[in-house]
């Protein structure tokens, strides 16, 4: 198989935040989907189906000092409780000289879980993982999962 060029990596990320371009994620991760159901009558194959809730929902690991950063301007929104804090958009970009740019947005997200630790001998301690649903319908690179 051929070596076509450079394709997207790190580097060519670029996540936004409420508190501005983050420079300290380590990952973020994403999904949606929305399931089906079969419809069963008389016999043992289906008559029909019927759509489930739409259901999106992500995952970051943020360093301590970008996690500061983050939930002041979360708190900042709610008056001082970082639960307590109004939806927002993640944007997420991947861009290269050699491929289109391609925007994810994750609309009205609210986090559910903040998690982190530490452990002698890391290298990089201090990581912060973030839980979060996704209220909207995830725009991947601009096209609606679910529309209005």
């Amino acid at each position: 198989m051929a070596i076509n060029g450079k394709q997207y990596d790190h580097e060519d990320c670029r996540i936004m935040l409420p508190s501005g371009l983050a420079f300290g994620i380590q990952d973020i991760s994403y999904e949606d989907g929305q399931d089906v159901e079969p419809r069963y009558g008389r016999g043992a194959t289906p008559r029909g189906w019927g759509r489930k809730n739409y259901e999106a929902s992500g995952s970051a690991t943020m360093d301590r000092d970008q996690f500061e950063h983050f939930k002041v301007a979360l708190a900042a929104t709610a008056g001082g409780g970082i639960y307590d804090h109004r939806p927002f958009p993640i944007v997420v970009s991947y861009a290269n000289e050699y491929q289109p740019p391609v925007v994810d947005t994750l609309p009205d997200v609210k986090v559910t879980k903040f998690g982190g630790g530490y452990k002698q001998g890391e290298a990089n301690d201090g990581q912060v993982k973030i839980d979060f649903k996704i209220l909207s319908p995830i725009k991947w690179n601009g096209i609606p999962a679910k529309k209005g």
